[in-house]
């Protein structure tokens, strides 16, 4: 029988949010028992933050710096092939429900087509059989409006409550009932074409949650207790912080700027806000959960359960407090490190710590589907861990990613015109021990991961960390020259025509 699957990811859900994890606020019992029947990845990470550039990565196979859509706007060339283009190769029609915020190549639309005006366009190759942006949740609005809600504008769903002066965080429930939340009514619909179905399929669904608005219905609201929540890292206060590189200076700014509070008034935020807002993160994402638990009950009530490929990750983490940072940005962990749980039908439950990394996601998939891998491709298949094939690659020996900070919204350096465009940017190589973070204009970072793991103290251009940091640096370039694109670059024109020659897909004999 032709197999199924249903990839599901999430936004902004932190690696260690988990029951599973030993998180002790976090409650995912759903999620808890797919781990249970899966293989867990427990040191997975994105390519790159945001949403639009870190989805990219993980739906095409490659680095950032091969595909080059680096920020929410950043169009991706169409010359790429993607997950969905690849499975509709092999008969398979991709469906999307939610979003993946793709910028398209103008170069091939109409100049009236609305892709030329906005990021979160569906990428190519998906049927869009329900699209949820964020800016505009169009299907969303409509339906809520067939159920008796008076929504006049869908953009109004995920504008953000601004706390008056005086006040960091308002902390109450979403006024729309959990049983037609966004999470719900895309749970639901994908449900009822579950119901209908016999055949085989391939589903990706995308969760805005726990995204920010910072908002959740009840019984999610109230299900945290804040007053039991530790509260995240934060020994050094900003200033102390913004002399610690260039970047982290600017970055620092969005916290004393009333130009860019949200809502968080991070100049009012006191202790019990922080830990209201960590309430509503964990009671998002234990209504994801709820979801979830649903789908994968209509997948066994189908009986598609036992012949269906179930992936679960998020695009990137959130850093929820730690060193006073919010969203996603810069090199921490808690930005980059990332959930993955794949569930194969027969296969043993593992937990494994060896690094993984999103490009790993579509090869992955393809290899359980039994087709060709791209040759460009930068990631990995999986498959052979989660079977525990002795043909396995070794273990990944560091992680790679990046991050562009050229909009206005992380620096100024472009708008003041510091720096040009093409220079912010910076490139991360860590390992289990090290991470060095190297910038093309700007002074590099390094840390100790194992002694810092909240990476405050920068051992860079230190007369006793040198060794170190240039061996990193080494390998940081080595791995960027060996994942260069090589679709032609293998191929040679010869009198008896084109020759192809390509190494393996870790593209290292030699390790």
């Amino acid at each position: 029988m032709k197999k199924s699957v249903l990839f599901i990811c999430v936004d902004q859900w932190r690696w260690d949010c988990f029951s599973f994890m030993k998180h002790k606020n976090a409650l995912s019992p759903n999620l808890d028992k797919l781990a249970e029947e899966s293989t867990t990845f427990t040191s997975h990470f994105a390519g790159i933050v945001p949403c639009g550039p870190a989805r990219t990565t993980m739906l095409t196979g490659l680095y950032p710096f091969i595909h080059r859509s680096v920020t929410n706007g950043a169009p991706l060339d169409k010359r790429f092939t993607n997950i969905a283009k690849e499975a509709r190769k092999i008969g398979y029609d991709p469906k999307l429900y939610g979003y993946t915020d793709t910028s398209w190549d103008p170069r091939y639309l109409d100049p009236e087509d609305e892709k030329n005006f906005t990021y979160e366009s569906p990428m190519e190759g998906f049927d869009s059989v329900c699209h949820l942006p964020e800016g505009n949740p169009v299907t969303w609005a409509n339906y809520l409006n067939e159920n008796g809600f008076k929504i006049k504008d869908a953009k109004d769903l995920y504008q953000y409550r601004k706390p008056e002066k005086g006040i960091g965080f308002i902390h109450k429930p979403f006024d729309i009932p959990t049983e037609h939340s966004d999470s719900s009514f895309l749970t639901n619909g994908l449900i009822e074409d579950l119901k209908s179905t016999n055949d085989p399929f391939f589903i990706h669904i995308s969760f805005l949650k726990p995204h920010p608005p910072m908002c959740v219905s009840e019984p999610w609201h109230s299900l945290i207790n804040p007053d039991d929540i530790d509260l995240p890292f934060m020994e050094k206060t900003i200033e102390e912080m913004s002399d610690q590189h260039p970047v982290f200076k600017e970055i620092l700014k969005k916290y004393t700027n009333e130009d860019n509070f949200s809502e968080i008034r991070f100049s009012d935020l006191n202790e019990k806000d922080i830990r209201n807002i960590k309430s509503v993160y964990f009671g998002m994402c234990a209504e994801v959960d709820n979801n979830i638990g649903k789908i994968i009950q209509a997948l066994k009530e189908k009986k598609h359960y036992e012949n269906t490929m179930i992936v679960f990750t998020s695009d990137h983490g959130e850093m929820l407090g730690e060193n006073r940072q919010w969203g996603k940005l810069g090199w921490w962990d808690a930005s980059f490190r990332i959930p993955l749980i794949i569930h194969i039908p027969g296969e043993k439950e593992q937990k494994i710590n060896n690094f993984t990394e999103s490009v790993d996601i579509a090869p992955t998939i393809l290899d359980w589907l039994e087709t060709e891998i791209p040759t460009d491709w930068n990631g990995q298949s999986l498959i052979p861990i989660i079977k525990n094939s002795p043909h396995k690659a070794s273990p990944k020996e560091y992680v790679i990613f990046d991050c562009d900070f050229r909009e206005n919204h992380y620096t100024s350096f472009v708008k003041n015109k510091e720096l040009a465009p093409e220079e912010c940017n910076l490139s991360v190589i860590r390992t289990k021990e090290w991470k060095y973070v190297h910038f093309p204009s700007l002074p590099p970072l390094l840390f100790n991961i194992l002694e810092d793991p909240y990476e405050t103290n920068n051992l860079a251009n230190k007369k006793d960390y040198l060794e170190i940091q240039n061996n990193l640096l080494s390998k940081l370039l080595s791995h960027r020259m060996l994942h260069q694109e090589r679709q032609l670059s293998n191929a040679m024109l010869s009198k008896s025509g084109m020759k192809i020659n390509s190494g393996p897909n870790c593209r290292r004999i030699k390790n």
